[in-house]
């Protein structure tokens, strides 16, 4: 049973996958799991879009063509402004370097492909702020 966050259509997730048809599942997936999307078709991408778009929360694909998943990444994590975006990462590779790869790039949780959507949610929830507290909703005066 897939769970519906509270609120998640202020969280927005960028989806960075070279696959038109896997962006455009996983963002209708998210997106009716209430939460507001926009995509990227490789790593360069994604480093243009994430300073307009501000995401929340990034998957990125590892394997893609101009500029794979673990520089962007790497670069997200050394930019101050960046460096607190969760990223994970969504790849169709399993094997033990492809995911140490990964971790030292910076990533925060390691998915395969094909997706499964509560996982998905899950690793979501435990690495974003809780959509009820205050200061995620942008609120600044204490109660």
């Amino acid at each position: 049973m897939t769970t519906v966050f509270p609120q998640t259509a202020r969280i927005r997730v960028l989806v960075v996958d070279d696959e038109a048809s896997s962006r455009r599942t996983l963002c209708q997936l998210l997106q009716m799991s209430g939460f507001f999307c926009a995509v990227a078709a490789n790593g360069a991408q994604a480093l243009e879009i994430v300073h307009s778009f501000h995401p929340q929360a990034i998957i990125m694909d590892l394997m893609m063509p101009i500029l794979d998943g673990f520089e962007p990444t790497r670069r997200l994590k050394d930019h101050e402004d960046t460096r607190s975006i969760p990223v994970l990462a969504l790849t169709g590779s399993t094997t033990p370097g492809d995911q140490q790869q990964a971790r030292r790039a910076g990533v925060d949780a390691f998915l395969t492909k094909p997706i499964n959507l509560d996982h998905l949610l899950l690793h979501l929830r435990q690495h974003l702020p809780d959509p009820l507290a205050p200061a995620a909703r942008g609120d600044r005066s204490s109660s």
